[in-house]
């Protein structure tokens, strides 16, 4: 049995971190801020801490750090959560962004028990922009909202599937499927949470991409898996084209771009059930198109579809209208574009350019 401490404000958050550990067969200590949490720390070295970042008297980070300048404490794996993105976060061992998927948590407890690695040495802080206060205020003001939000949506989210799991056991059905309906609302709401924080991220060019080189076939062989598995009614079409080499890309945002394509062309699939992707291959570029054969999207409304809260059709679906125009800026970050076109009852296709190394 290890000893895990606990670090969240959030009374809810704590008691239901604190079931799932203990249904692990881990024993719990927990604090209810930063500076609680480094005095347990202190009086006995925990096997594993699990901190949310912001926390009064002590931020998650600043736990962290200064349990990381105490002997006895610096090899003490950290799992850090957090609705926002804080700087430095590479330091702890382990982080995940709020809100948390139960079976991520208790993989993400278990991996770190079970590896008690050296702690990772944060890299020099090295601020290529001089932010104005005013970019700051802003920045802080989207940590604020993000933990606003997003501290709630975590609890109800966690609770909810420890609630299934219950549902399950008991063989009720007409409670499972409420229990789904309101783990899928809760999963709509985080995703316009997170659209907005990164169409506000992009608008103040602080999203960065972590790139790295990638097969593209194996990945998007994975995504469409993927897609055939949540809408087993639809025909997902793969045609990879001929071999080409790795491409540097950021594989999650890529991914991000892909699947807002691909949930675009579902919902907008109208009669059809058929959906393609394609890989082309151009001097420079690589082109991925996703074409369904659906309703189509007016050409008074094709210029505007990579603008903020911009919608092809506002009696359709129920998009934010966040969704191309952070897909179409993640494109730009890459050094690509995404383009569309389209016509009415015949369907539409989106293509995705990415660069090719030179």
């Amino acid at each position: 049995m290890s000893l895990v401490l606990i670090a969240e404000d959030e009374e809810a958050l704590l008691e239901v971190f604190s079931e799932v550990v203990e249904d692990l067969g881990h024993r719990v200590v927990r604090a209810h801020n930063g500076e609680e949490a480094l005095l347990l720390a202190r009086t006995e070295p925990p096997d594993l801490v699990v901190s949310d970042h912001m926390m009064p008297r002590r931020t998650g980070m600043q736990l962290l750090h200064a349990m990381r300048s105490e002997p006895v404490l610096a090899e003490v794996p950290f799992l850090l959560l957090s609705a926002a993105r804080p700087s430095g976060r590479e330091a702890a061992q382990t982080f995940l962004a709020k809100p948390v998927d139960l079976s991520t948590f208790e993989q993400a407890v278990s991996t770190a028990l079970q590896s008690r690695t050296a702690p990772r040495h944060e890299s020099p802080q090295a601020a290529r922009e001089s932010a104005t206060a005013v970019s700051l205020a802003r920045e802080e003001m989207l940590n604020w909202v993000a933990h606003e939000l997003k501290t709630p949506l975590s609890s109800a989210r966690l609770n909810t599937q420890l609630l299934l799991r219950k549902v399950h056991k008991r063989g009720a059905e007409d409670e499972r499927r409420s229990a789904e309906a309101i783990l899928r609302q809760l999963d709509r709401m985080n995703g316009l949470v997170t659209s907005i924080l990164d169409a506000s991220r992009l608008a103040d060019g602080k999203l960065e991409l972590k790139q790295e080189l990638k097969e593209l076939g194996p990945f998007l062989q994975d995504l469409i898996h993927d897609w055939r598995e949540m809408q087993p009614e639809m025909d997902f079409h793969l045609d990879l084209g001929e071999p080409m080499e790795p491409l540097l890309l950021d594989a999650e945002r890529v991914r991000q771009v892909l699947n807002n394509l691909l949930s675009n062309a579902v919902k907008y699939s109208g009669e059809s059930r058929r959906i393609e992707v394609g890989v082309t291959l151009n001097p420079g570029l690589v082109l991925i198109h996703v074409r369904d054969h659906g309703v189509g999207i007016p050409a008074n409304a094709l210029p505007h579809i990579f603008e903020r809260f911009q919608r092809a059709d506002a009696d359709r679906g129920r998009g934010h209208g966040l969704g191309l125009f952070i897909a179409a800026a993640l494109a730009r970050l890459h050094g690509g574009s995404l383009s569309a076109r389209s016509t009415l009852g015949e369907g539409s296709t989106f293509i995705l350019r990415l660069p090719r190394r030179s």
